[in-house]
């Protein structure tokens, strides 16, 4: 195995959204690996859009004190919301993100660093975010299938929390072919970066082609997606301890190369 190519000849499913994939496509041939950008998620607006312009435009008038975004696709909705206008401005909002994709994504598209980011990357650390939480006003802009741990723990803490929805996780189209794909004896390493990526896998394949996977490398991007993967009753075997594309990578890397070690 090569130093600098390390999953050299491994080929590899990347589920997540297309529009979020080729950032890892391209990393993973950096590492030596075949990737197939095959989504097994889309997002969609919102079937109902006015609770979230209502929520834009208390946003705007200063109402809120925190904005939490928990998702780069968050950031995206928020701003289209708000047609490119920036909330630059807005000195008295303070935004916390779940991680450095997240925050980067803010400060382009909203024009505001944020103030608070938790060391793990998931939305119910981010509650940490805001400190003191009594008494705050919060929006928090998510996806309609989101777990609601985050707005639980902040409202348990006393914070006054808005949750609207600003985007849907659908499946993706497609995926007649993915069966065969996955069952043509080439043992497969399969990205799942949300419980929803798994999910709609799933879905796509279908029960008569479930077997698919039975060779497969499941590798998730945190415990949240684990243990979505066992309450479908597949295995992962790699599970990332930075919650992050860069972690997952990384997890996957370090997995490789303890299999290699060990033979």
């Amino acid at each position: 195995m090569s130093e600098t190519r390390p999953l050299a000849g491994m080929r590899v499913l990347i589920t997540r959204a297309a529009e979020r994939a080729e950032g890892m496509a391209a990393r993973l041939r950096d590492l030596g690996a075949e990737p197939l950008v095959h989504p097994t998620i889309a997002y969609a607006p919102p079937e109902d859009t006015e609770a979230l312009r209502v929520a834009l435009e208390r946003l705007e008038a200063g109402f809120y004190e925190w904005l939490m975004l928990t998702s780069i696709t968050a950031v995206e909705a928020v701003a289209n919301g708000l047609s490119g206008r920036k909330l630059g401005g807005r000195v008295s909002l303070k935004i916390g993100a779940v991680g450095p994709a997240t925050a980067v994504a803010t400060q382009a598209l909203l024009g505001l660093e944020v103030a608070g980011m938790p060391e793990r990357f998931t939305g119910e650390e981010l509650a940490a975010a805001l400190g003191d939480p009594v008494g705050r006003r919060v929006l928090l802009p998510n996806a309609e299938m989101a777990r609601p741990a985050l707005q639980e723990r902040l409202q348990a803490a006393g914070a006054m929390v808005d949750r609207v929805i600003a985007y849907r996780t659908v499946p993706a189209p497609g995926g007649t072919e993915l069966a065969a794909t996955l069952g043509d004896g080439t043992g497969w390493a399969i990205m799942l970066s949300s419980p929803s990526t798994a999910q709609f896998l799933l879905a796509q394949l279908g029960p008569a082609n479930r077997r698919a996977l039975q060779h497969a490398l499941l590798a998730c991007i945190g415990p949240t997606t684990a243990n979505a993967c066992r309450e479908l009753g597949l295995t992962p075997s790699v599970v990332a301890e930075a919650y992050s594309e860069e972690g997952l990578l990384r997890a996957l890397v370090e997995y490789v190369e303890g299999v290699a070690g060990g033979t």
